[in-house]
């Protein structure tokens, strides 16, 4: 992308929204509504099923000239976040799970279980909320069917732990009941989506246009609205300066992702690539920060201590960082597993001994090993394909590790397999375009494989079935600035408690869908946790003296400044946050908007107590 071409924001704007995920792009429609004239920030680019690839592209990686919207970078001990990166944000990554908090404990006192059931029913509409299907092809996934029959068996089994189980709402459009999976429709916002395919994987882009991603419902309506909102890609804010006249100057870099050639050799044969980027500001009376609970601190904690423009930012920044309990362990449902290694060693060991010595007996081993092997396939049952379907259809709610109520989920997760993904990792590489479509095509051929030609078939059932654990946790980490990025201090022994919970939770819900449970080997084994819920750093307070924003995440001693994504939450929310921020930001923004209506500016609102709410 040349000069010419690279994304332009006006010189001046009423409001400036960095980043366009569930809080920003909130922000984005009720202040657009309210007569502002917004633009929107946002260091990712659109997304699309005919320009997603499966392959490098589709991560976040500027400097080897590779902007997709999945950011996973380590940060810190032991925390490796993963972040979106695209216009709509974390909606674009996140499995489009829909769940409810049900009370308000941590939350500042203004927050209450009794105004927030309309919030999260105005969010829940605006997402298009709907329980994962019962009928068909949807029902028909294995994965599905066995944990949704291992839920129930779980609840029969422990009464006094299972609080609700079953199929959870998705922001994800289903076809209708004898409706076509794939085919294209208008969403209630006017906005084109497609029906979700049960056969293309969601995670190699399965699920783009089928999501209800923010950039169909609150972005598409706020570049509609009476002063249509600007929503600028691959601009990615690094500086706010406060004017002396009280407006902020927002400066950031805008990125310039080469293609043929020049993108090849940028990517691959520069020594020290970095990203191809140039400078712009845009100056604004209001600002609003959504840049997730990573990118948020980040900011604010450079903007203080780094450049020194935001120097009333507080001292709790960079605190009450949680991964919400997030924690991933494994069902493998291969019953048949020490007979089927058996039969295909016996197998081998025959074949060798008739091919290279001559042993004319071995054809016979090699026969009865044959029957061994495929007759537990067989006992085991199809493959449970763990790549099919949405990446959440179903959970487990249960007591928490202290007995509090709803303190733990369970969800089960889905992957593209290690064949399929290498094929269709293959097919991007090589020919530069990769479709969801080919993901299923892929499938298909390898099911033929897979049965009758050892030993696809065992490593087949040998895929294992992710459990997506979380929760109400107890520790809390730090975020420190190093280098202009934060790095993420998490003490996972204040967790030890609820992480044996749900390690308990896991094999008591193995033993009740007959799987082998396994516990968390990427923790294990290299010491690392991949965190998709991250929460906190910029925490809300009753003043500057225990947070940095109020309850409408209006920032402490900086008015017209406001922070509005999931690093406000100042505790773990328990189930998927998604719905929470988004009913947070609901909230947060009817009463700036009439704070704003009354008089003309925006400002942290006093305690409840030592003057009320605003």
């Amino acid at each position: 992308m040349d000069e010419q071409q690279a994304p332009q924001a006006p010189a001046e704007a009423d409001v400036v929204v960095i980043g366009s995920g569930f809080g920003g792009a909130v922000a984005a429609l009720r202040f657009a509504e309210a007569g502002q004239r917004v633009v929107v920030l946002e260091r990712g680019d659109h997304v699309s099923r005919e320009r997603f690839q499966a392959d490098i592209d589709a991560v976040w990686m500027p400097e080897r000239n590779a902007y997709g919207m999945h950011d996973l970078q380590k940060r810190g001990t032991p925390i490796i976040p993963w972040i979106g990166a695209a216009v709509g944000g974390g909606s674009h990554v996140y499995a489009g799970t829909l769940k409810r908090r049900h009370d308000w404990d941590g939350f500042p006192a203004e927050i209450g279980a009794s105004d927030m059931p309309a919030y999260y029913a105005r969010a829940e509409q605006m997402m298009e909320a709907t329980p994962y299907p019962d009928y068909p092809p949807y029902s028909e996934v294995r994965a599905y069917q066995v944990m949704r029959a291992a839920g129930a068996r779980c609840a029969q089994a422990h009464p006094d732990l299972v609080e609700e189980h079953g199929a959870i709402n998705l922001a994800i459009a289903f076809a209708p009941k004898g409706g076509t999976p794939g085919a294209e429709f208008t969403n209630a916002h006017g906005a084109r989506q497609r029906y979700y395919d049960p056969d293309e994987n969601s995670l190699l882009g399965g699920d783009i246009d089928t999501k209800s991603s923010l950039d169909r419902n609150y972005l598409h309506l706020a570049q509609r609205a009476a002063v249509p909102a600007q929503i600028v890609p691959l601009c990615e804010a690094d500086e706010i300066e406060r004017l002396d006249d009280g407006r902020y100057r927002v400066h950031y870099a805008v990125h310039h992702p080469k293609a043929g050639w020049a993108g090849v050799r940028h990517r691959w044969l520069r020594r020290r690539p970095q990203p191809d980027v140039t400078w712009r500001s845009i100056v604004a009376r209001r600002v609003v920060v959504a840049a997730g609970a990573v990118g948020s601190t980040e900011l604010l904690m450079r903007n203080r201590d780094v450049f020194e423009t935001l120097p009333e930012v507080g001292p709790h920044v960079g605190t009450r960082y949680t991964t919400n309990g997030d924690y991933l362990t494994l069902l493998v449902f291969f019953r048949g597993l020490w007979p089927a290694l058996g039969g295909l060693v016996a197998m081998i060991a025959c074949l060798v001994a008739a091919l290279a010595f001559g042993v004319g007996a071995a054809w016979y081993g090699l026969g009865a090993g044959a029957a061994v092997y495929y007759g537990a396939l067989a006992w085991s049952g199809r493959p449970m394909d763990p790549d099919r379907g949405t990446t959440n259809s179903e959970h487990i709610c249960f007591k928490g590790h202290r007995g509090q109520r709803r303190g733990a989920y369970i969800e089960s997760g889905r992957y593209p397999t290690p064949g399929r993904l290498f094929w269709a990792m293959v097919l991007s590489g090589v020919t530069g375009r990769f479709r969801p479509r080919l993901y299923a095509a892929i499938a298909a051929g390898s099911k033929v494989l897979r049965e009758v030609v050892p030993p696809f078939g065992f490593l087949a059932r040998l895929y294992p079935v992710p459990l997506l654990s979380m929760g109400r946790d107890d520790a809390l980490g730090t975020m420190k600035l190093r280098g202009g990025k934060v790095e993420i201090q998490f003490d996972l022994k204040q967790n030890a408690a609820f992480y044996a919970h749900l390690d308990e939770l896991g094999r008591k819900l193995g033993k009740a869908a007959g799987a082998r449970w396994a516990p968390h080997l990427l923790l294990q084994w290299l010491g690392r946790m991949e965190i998709p819920h991250n929460q906190g750093g910029v925490p809300m307070g009753r003043s500057a003296a225990d947070g940095v924003v109020d309850h409408a995440g209006r920032v402490f001693g900086l008015p017209d400044l406001m922070v509005l994504d999931g690093s406000i939450i100042p505790v773990s929310v328990g189930p998927n946050p998604a719905l929470t921020i988004l009913a947070l930001a609901e909230r947060a923004m009817e009463i700036v908007v009439k704070q704003l209506e009354d008089e003309g500016r925006i400002h942290a609102a006093p305690a409840a107590g030592g003057g009320g709410a605003a």
